[in-house]
């Protein structure tokens, strides 16, 4: 399997892919309407479109300029269990969104989207491929995990922007 997480240690054997970092962000028109936070507090008071398998669920944290930790309970407007669910909320101007890189990086990149509060950090997740045992570990699952750590080297959503 492939899971983005930060991997509690279990009996799986992982090996790290990549790494993810999620961004908050918004369509310029939501941000026209209900104004742009400038700290993580104000998330409190603007519709979010939450993921609902985020561990954390409706708790955001950062880390301030200063590195201490700031976390807002965010209140929920939409819940959906998908990702590009939530993107598609967000590019339909439906409220702010906290994903992964790889979703919202060409939204970012082309102005659909717009990063807030770019001075706080949200976590990085890994990606990892995930499997039960290295021992007698099918070739196909040794290959794709090859190839897998191979097309992960560069990651195309880390272009610049």
């Amino acid at each position: 399997a492939v899971r983005i997480t930060n991997l509690p240690s279990s009996q799986l054997v992982s090996r790290q892919l990549a790494s993810t970092r999620m961004v908050a962000c918004a369509s310029p028109q939501y941000l026209a309407l209900h104004g742009t936070p400038a700290h993580p507090d104000e998330l409190a008071r603007h519709e979010v479109i939450s993921y609902s398998y985020f561990a954390a669920r409706d708790e955001w944290s950062f880390i301030a300029p200063d590195n201490s930790s700031v976390t807002v309970r965010t209140h929920a407007r939409i819940h959906a269990n998908n990702g590009d669910t939530c993107r598609a909320a967000a590019l339909d101007h439906q409220g702010v969104i906290l994903q992964p890189d790889f979703i919202v990086a060409d939204d970012l990149r082309r102005g659909a989207l717009v990063e807030l509060l770019p001075n706080y950090r949200a976590m990085t997740l890994g990606i990892h491929a995930v499997y039960p045992s290295r021992k007698h570990l099918p070739i196909k699952t040794r290959r794709l995990v090859d190839f897998l750590v191979e097309a992960f080297a560069v990651p195309g959503w880390n272009a610049s922007r």
